[in-house]
């Protein structure tokens, strides 16, 4: 009898195992392919985690500090995509072996061993959401050890339970709050749990439980008042619910279930683990059944959950910051939606590259809304942030300063690390080196960022020196006669730069773009009649011929049109070839997918079937 219940848990073990390396495996995956830049790369460039004495002590105004600044510290690691992904299935595999060790001691887990799996998957999918960071994750798991914890205090001081482990209660109690925050509730509520399944004697329960119950809750709710009156300085919704989801900016569904899973499987645990081993299963179909419900929960969440485009637009900053712009448009090419943020960087990236009077309309545009963001679309720190990018790009280095200062006084976690670089190059470019050196200051501090700083004080240094000096990879300011430019009308700004500068490529051929995307043949002239002749491009850029040839067209100009702006004779073939599409086009919806397929990377397409104002912005 004992060597067939040794050989059942072995089968068990195996199955067990195999699940719990494969959930891993797959976790590696889902972060590293899937979502590196939507998990990555974006939380590890919304924080800058510093070693310094100030940063540290900054954690500690508020309950949960210490699962912050730990959470803050994995983060940084995040700078390589593989160590990220590493550690968050680390996480998630840790979450699984503590579950799975609490359910344990009420019963063997043998039977239904995808219990512990449960928080993990919902866990993982809320790794997603830009607004649930490692520092909720650890406050769940310092939760669970501390309640493994108390598990071996009652085995160890059962026979005397009432006085020691009352008084180890109240001190687990208080310490998870200070490390975890509103966390605490979740671990009374898994003590209640515990203590009222049934795991004590009869007398016990009779003569003490109801007192430690009444104690332990009171403390649990008298401690964050008391915290908040001797301690913290933060509203009293925060010092109740500090890292759980009623605390959180926007909290969603799965963070909400995630909470609710663990005391939930615990109860439904340990009610049903003195009665599964009635069950007669083989171990083979146990263990295959488990399997296959993590397997298909595991697969199905995460397909229900990948956000697609929250990947492309991340990848697509990322790639942008790094000057890889062929790659910056391939990702905008494979946009699943018309995304307004997603066709500005696609812009920028087709200006950098030099494609952009060539290959504008090969991509999907959403009108003047695609060239420049406006701040009521910026309504988040990471938004303003982008706002500011295109005015970096212009040169105009004020206006990308407040765009940057904005994105630091409403961001929540400090100094990050795309606003202090852009701040310290934009005092850099503007000679401000007290300024310059504060924000350096904060990357001198990081571990990966530190490099980056000690070249910039050098840049710093030698811009100081020479007045000419340009720093390498930042724009050349330009100088404007306004620095309070009316953002609703890019228009003005754009031409207010070229009367300063009437060489100012970028200004020139983002006005040309505007006005093409206004579908305004009278301006596209004006701007080629005035401008166009500044620069050297080896003949004219194949949408500007598209819009002038229309233009002549429309308004009937004569042959000495063509002399003044010579269009090729491939494009006068193509045009000939549009209108004929055009009528054919009429001739049903297959004729029209046709025409719409050969000619839709044109500005002509664009002009005839698409209304600007109609476009979703």
């Amino acid at each position: 009898m004992l060597k067939s219940l040794v050989s059942i848990s072995r089968k068990y073990a195996v199955a067990t195992g195999l699940t719990f390396f494969l959930f891993g495996l797959f976790a590696v995956v889902w972060f590293y392919v899937y979502n590196r830049y939507t998990v990555t790369y974006y939380r590890e460039q919304m924080q800058l985690f510093r070693f310094d004495r100030f940063y540290f002590l900054s954690f500690f105004d508020r309950p949960g500090g210490l699962s912050e600044y730990a959470g803050a510290f994995l983060t940084q690691f995040y700078y390589y995509p593989f160590a990220g992904a590493i550690i968050l299935s680390l996480v998630l595999i840790t979450v699984v072996l503590l579950f799975y060790h609490l359910c344990r001691s009420c019963g063997n887990m043998g039977r239904m061993f995808f219990i512990p799996f449960v928080p993990a998957v919902l866990l993982m999918i809320c790794f997603v959401n830009i607004y649930f960071d490692m520092s909720a994750a650890l406050a769940i798991l310092f939760v669970l050890a501390g309640f493994k914890l108390y598990i071996a205090l009652f085995q160890k001081f059962k026979d005397s339970w009432f006085h020691s482990l009352f008084i180890a209660d109240l001190i687990l109690i208080t310490a998870t709050y200070f490390i975890a925050g509103g966390n605490v509730l979740l671990l009374a509520a898994l003590l209640f749990i515990f203590e009222l399944t049934g795991f004590r004697s009869p007398k016990e329960r009779t003569r003490h439980k109801a007192l430690y119950l009444f104690l332990m809750a009171g403390w649990t709710a008298l401690l964050p008042w008391l915290s908040c009156r001797l301690f913290y300085t933060v509203s009293m919704r925060e010092v109740y619910f500090a890292l759980t989801p009623a605390h959180f900016i926007l909290p969603s569904t799965n963070s909400n279930l995630l909470w609710l899973s663990i005391p939930v499987l615990f109860l439904v645990w340990t009610l049903l683990a003195g009665r599964i081993d009635r069950w007669k299963i083989s171990p083979v179909m146990v263990g295959f059944l488990n399997f296959l419900i993590v397997a298909v929960m595991t697969v199905g969440c995460a397909y229900a959950t990948y956000n697609r485009r929250s990947n492309t637009i991340n990848r697509m900053a990322f790639e942008l910051q790094r000057g890889n712009f062929d790659s910056v448009i391939a990702a905008g090419k494979d946009n699943p939606t018309n995304n307004r943020l997603v066709c500005y960087l696609s812009n920028i990236a087709l200006y950098e590259s030099g494609l952009m009077p060539y290959r504008m309309f090969h991509y999907k545009q959403t009108g003047v809304a695609g060239l420049f963001l406006n701040w009521e679309y910026a309504n988040s720190s990471i938004l303003v942030w982008y706002l500011g990018e295109v005015y970096y790009r212009l040169g105009m280095i004020l206006q990308a300063e407040h765009c940057g200062f904005e994105a630091l006084v409403s961001g929540h976690n400090g100094p990050d690390v795309k606003v202090s670089q852009r701040l310290a190059l934009t005092n850099i470019v503007r000679r401000d080196s007290a300024t310059a050196d504060k924000y350096l200051r904060y990357l001198d501090h990081s571990l990966f960022y530190r490099k980056w700083a000690g070249q910039q004080r050098t840049n710093l240094a030698l811009a100081m020196a020479d007045s000419t000096f340009q720093i390498p990879g930042a724009p050349i300011p330009v100088r404007g006669k306004d620095f309070f430019i009316p953002y609703q009308v890019p228009e003005y700004t754009l031409l207010m730069l070229l009367e300063s500068n009437p060489k100012h490529r970028m200004a020139f051929e983002y006005l040309m773009a505007y006005c093409m995307l206004q579908r305004d043949l009278e301006k596209v002239k004006w701007c080629m009649d005035n401008y166009y002749r500044n620069f050297d491009y080896p003949a004219i850029p194949t949408h500007y011929e598209e819009a002038m040839l229309l233009y002549k067209m429309v308004y009937e100009e004569g042959p000495d049109f063509f002399t003044q702006y010579p269009v090729s004779n491939v494009t006068l073939e193509r045009y000939d070839r549009y209108m004929q599409a055009v009528k054919a086009a009429q001739g049903g919806k297959s004729k029209f997918e046709q025409f719409q397929k050969q000619f839709n990377n044109t500005f002509w397409y664009y002009m005839n079937l698409i209304d600007p104002s109609k476009l979703k912005k």
